[in-house]
């Protein structure tokens, strides 16, 4: 019986991946028709532009690298019922300052200067998740509204000083590009993928490991289920929630960085793409429903797709707007189905609260 169950869970894991994405390519291909075009030659030009070949897989990895880490980013603080929507200003902000410590510094050996420019980003953006997480954790003011906000004044600042006194002096908006020493090696130089593949890898594992098979992991699934309960029983959720946020940050601050480092070679804002890498990172660990391994695959998928755009305005005349729309679709279902849920777990807390009122009346 537990393994009938098991497989129906299974089931309606992969179900529950599938059916969102279905939706929205159902979506993508109502648009790709009112072009004019057959939805199926698209599509199919797509995966074998990214997925068919070696070039193609590869360059595909690349685009999937940052999303892998802002999925985790976000999978680690929605376990532990933190929702930190400000992965994509984190990001941000660790990108800017990898990119100002990549042109600034000088006399290194490659691999200190790309070691300290991602441990320079990353720290900025840990310090600036500080900022909502003491807010959360001393004052109970809502992570959700204020990591928003702080979305706009991390590209404010990143903006203002990139037009200021970081501009590089070129013909669009940009710092100055890093040294050479500063820049992540490909790992064929052929192609956009990077060293930092391996270091998403080495965190999506790590974060797995942490939270199915340590204590901290354990308390954290707990805190995300029922915090009062886990302050209740000495599990100092003020100061776990701080740690997820701060972790949250590190990660955010280690995607942009590594984009940056290996990819743009200087910063330039909006390099996060629209709707951004940060809420790439979101959509990725919603559909996934946090799991490692589904964000992995979900990251792959939405970089082949982001690759195979790329050549697709050139070669079918169909506008790179039209993965924009398959992502906006599929962040238009996943809230739908988000919301259902939750209004579905309300709808039980609700009916127990009455039932336990109703007995306490009947009792007296």
């Amino acid at each position: 019986m537990s393994h009938m169950l098991k497989q129906r869970r299974r089931t309606a894991s992969v179900l529950n991946f599938l059916i969102p994405i279905a939706f929205a390519f159902l979506i993508g291909s109502l648009f790709t028709l009112a072009l004019g075009q057959n939805p199926f030659a698209v599509y199919g030009y797509i995966i074998k532009k990214s997925l068919l070949s070696y070039g193609g897989i590869m360059n595909s990895l690349g685009f999937a690298t940052p999303m892998i880490i802002t999925g985790i980013a976000t999978s680690f603080s929605f376990t532990a019922g933190v929702y930190n929507m400000g992965i994509e200003g984190q990001l941000t902000l660790g990108a800017f300052f990898a990119a100002y410590l990549g042109f600034t510094l000088t006399g290194l050996p490659p691999a200190l200067h790309i070691a300290v420019c991602i441990a320079g980003g990353a720290v900025v953006a840990m310090l600036f998740s500080l900022i909502p997480a003491l807010l959360k954790a001393y004052m109970r003011i809502n992570e959700i509204v204020v990591t928003i906000m702080l979305n706009n004044i991390a590209m404010i600042v990143a903006t203002f000083l990139t037009n200021g006194p970081c501009s590089g002096h070129l013909a669009y908006t940009s710092t100055p590009m890093v040294h050479e020493s500063a820049v992540i090696p490909r790992i064929d130089s052929k192609y956009r993928v990077t060293i930092a593949f391996y270091i998403a890898l080495v965190i999506l594992i790590a974060v797995w490991i942490v939270l199915r098979k340590t204590r901290f992991g354990y308390e954290i699934n707990c805190i995300g289920k029922q915090s009062e309960f886990s302050d209740a029983v000495g599990m100092k959720v003020y100061k776990k929630t701080i740690i997820v946020f701060v972790l949250g940050g590190l990660f955010a601050g280690i995607a942009g960085a590594t984009e940056i480092l290996g990819v743009n070679k200087s910063f330039i804002p909006g390099f996060s793409g629209s709707p951004g890498l940060g809420w790439d990172g979101l959509m990725i660990c919603v559909l996934a429903r946090q799991h490692p391994l589904g964000i992995l695959v979900a990251s792959v998928l939405f970089g082949a797709f982001k690759y195979g755009s790329v050549s697709l305005q050139a070669s079918m005349g169909i506008p790179v707007d039209l993965i924009n729309i398959i992502q906006s679709s599929l962040i238009l279902f996943l809230s739908a189905r988000y919301v259902k849920e939750n209004t579905q777990l309300f709808e039980k807390l609700r009916g127990r609260l009455g039932r336990k009122q109703t007995r306490e009346k009947s009792a007296l």
